[in-house]
């Protein structure tokens, strides 16, 4: 065993807050993207994907495939990370860094949800209201 304590056993005490830590929904205010994530053997440059995506504004309809797709790879792989914090037999260095990659792939996932992803079809409808709103203000104008 080395003299930083990296190979310290997890105590199920540390488990316990490490899990608190990943559950609670506030983990992710102040936490930074990740630059990068393995999903699933794959490396993803998540940092760059979140900007390029939120820089846009709404997410155009040739990327909703492709936000969707990301989302759902975060939300399995930060399960499956989940599963291994509760579950495996972790030194407590190794938790806690697994514990923090957990919050990066939350932080990520909210940022993805928040991006507006534009309904034509509500778009539509909502042109329509203020277009029907225009001709009874005008028709009111006419008849007054």
């Amino acid at each position: 065993m080395d003299d930083t304590g990296d190979d310290k056993p997890l105590s199920h005490k540390r488990r316990q807050e490490l899990l608190d830590r990943v559950q609670r929904k506030s983990a992710t205010v102040g936490q930074q993207l990740p630059e990068s994530v393995e999903i699933q053997g794959t490396e993803m440059n998540l940092k760059e994907f979140v900007w390029e995506t939120k820089r846009q504004g709404t997410v155009p309809p040739e990327l909703r495939d492709r936000v969707r797709e990301v989302r759902a790879k975060l939300t399995a792989e930060r399960k499956d990370r989940k599963q291994r914090l509760e579950s495996a037999d972790l030194p407590e260095k190794e938790a806690e860094d697994l514990a923090q990659s957990i919050v990066g792939i939350d932080r990520a996932i909210s940022a993805l949800q928040n991006l507006h992803e534009p309904d034509l079809a509500d778009s539509a409808r909502q042109a329509e209201v203020e277009s029907s709103r225009r001709w009874v203000s005008f028709l009111d104008n006419i008849l007054d």
